[in-house]
Order: structure tokens, then sequence, then C-alpha cells
């Protein structure tokens, strides 16, 4: 009771000396909505971000998305995203997606993907019921942790793990599980079957030819030659993902 008498008294005094301004700063310095969903860790160009009808090329890695961003690709484009608790989405030229969600923390986080054009590629950590969903336009995927793709033609395929469907037209659901495959079909039913080890493997050539395919990082190394001249080498490093 005496700290809350305490927290009362010191806004009280702050809203004497700077107003209400200062008050609803604070207050909004505390809850600190903004926070990102996911990060573009690496891309190939062109790729670019769009946000409220602006459109920004990604020049560096890193580049941070927030609820409701739109990632795009060109026909040359690849993208490799890393979202807070950890997931992976490799994304493939000539895509579109809407990244949705919130954050609470690095373990209590809920994402939705909306896959506008173009496929991707997931690796989902372990998640609780619908905390991780991709959407297209007659299908939401709920995934509870696992490797697979996924096209905006409602196209899904799951290597390892298990991608429930379900058509959002009709209200038909399917499980999907290790090799299968699902697809809704233009009168709401769920196509589905299963995939050969070399259809998997083929599919997933794609998305490794394209990731070692990605621009390297460019670092500055600066050293004193045997003159005592400073010299500037730039070396091109890789980054190691199994690190």
């Amino acid at each position: 009771m005496r700290r809350y008498n305490s927290i009362t008294s010191k806004l009280g005094f702050l809203l004497l000396l700077g107003g209400t301004i200062t008050v609803v700063a604070a207050l909004t310095k505390i809850e600190n909505p903004d926070r990102p969903l996911a990060f573009v860790q690496k891309f190939k160009p062109s790729v670019g971000i769009e946000k409220a009808g602006t459109f920004e090329d990604i020049k560096k890695r890193g580049k941070p998305l927030f609820d409701g961003d739109t990632l795009r690709t060109n026909e040359n484009g690849f993208a490799l995203v890393q979202f807070m608790d950890k997931s992976l989405a490799k994304v493939k030229p000539e895509s579109r997606l809407i990244v949705e969600g919130k954050v609470e923390g690095k373990q209590n986080t809920s994402t939705r993907i909306g896959l506008e054009a173009g496929e991707i590629f997931l690796n989902v950590t372990k998640q609780g019921r619908d905390n991780f969903e991709v959407a297209t336009n007659t299908t939401v995927a709920s995934v509870k942790g696992t490797d697979f793709g996924a096209t905006s033609n409602s196209y899904f395929w799951v290597e390892e793990g298990i991608v429930e469907l379900l058509a959002t037209e009709t209200g038909e659901s399917a499980e999907l599980t290790d090799g299968n495959y699902g697809q809704v079909l233009s009168d709401g039913t769920i196509d589905t079957g299963t995939l050969t080890e070399d259809e998997i493997e083929e599919r997933n050539k794609e998305y490794d030819q394209m990731e070692e395919s990605l621009d390297p990082e460019i670092i500055e190394i600066r050293f004193v030659d045997e003159n005592g001249q400073q010299r500037v080498i730039k070396v091109k490093v890789f980054e190691n993902e199994n690190n």
C-alpha cells in the first residue's frame, strides 16, 4: 500500500510540473507496443518492404518486420526471414507475404503469414495451438512445429511435423504429416497425398541452391603493412547457419 501511495504521489508531482504530456509520455514508454515480429537475416536483391502505401528496398541484413508489413521479392529476389521465436522462412522469387502477429516475449509469440503470391519454406519451432499460421485466399494452415512448404495457390507439403489445413469456404479440414501434401481445390475440397523421397529432395534442392547464391556480407579489415602504412582490405564472409 505504501508503494502504491508513493507512485501516486510521484505521478501527481509530475503532473503539476509538466502537465498531462509528461505523464502520457511516461506511460507510453512503459507499454512500448511497437516490437518487431521478424528480421530479414539474408537476402538477394531485389527484396523490399511495403508499409502504409510506401515501398522501401532492403539495403542491409537485420531489417526488422513489424505487424502489417508486406515483404516482396522480385524475379531475382530471395530472402531468409527469422522470427522472434527462432522460426525461419525462406522466401522464393516473385513472392509477396504479409506478416501479422504480436510478441509478448521470445517464448510467447503469435504469428500469421498472409501468402498473397509465390512460395515459401518454413522451419517453425514447436508451437502452442494456432500460434503460427499461414493463410492464403482459400486456406488457413495451423503449424505445430515443422518443416514445410506453402504456395499462394493453397498447396502445402510437409517434410517433417504436423500441419492442419482448413478450407475457409467449406470448413473441410485435413491433417498433414511427414511426406504428405494437401491442396484446397476450387470447390473447397482438400486433395491430399504422399510425396516420394525424391520429390521432397527436389523441392528442398531449389531452396538450398537459392540460399547458397545469397550475397555474402562484406567486412573491412584494417592493418598496418611492413612500411608502416595503414591498409584496408575487403573480405566476403558467408554466415554459417549451423552456428
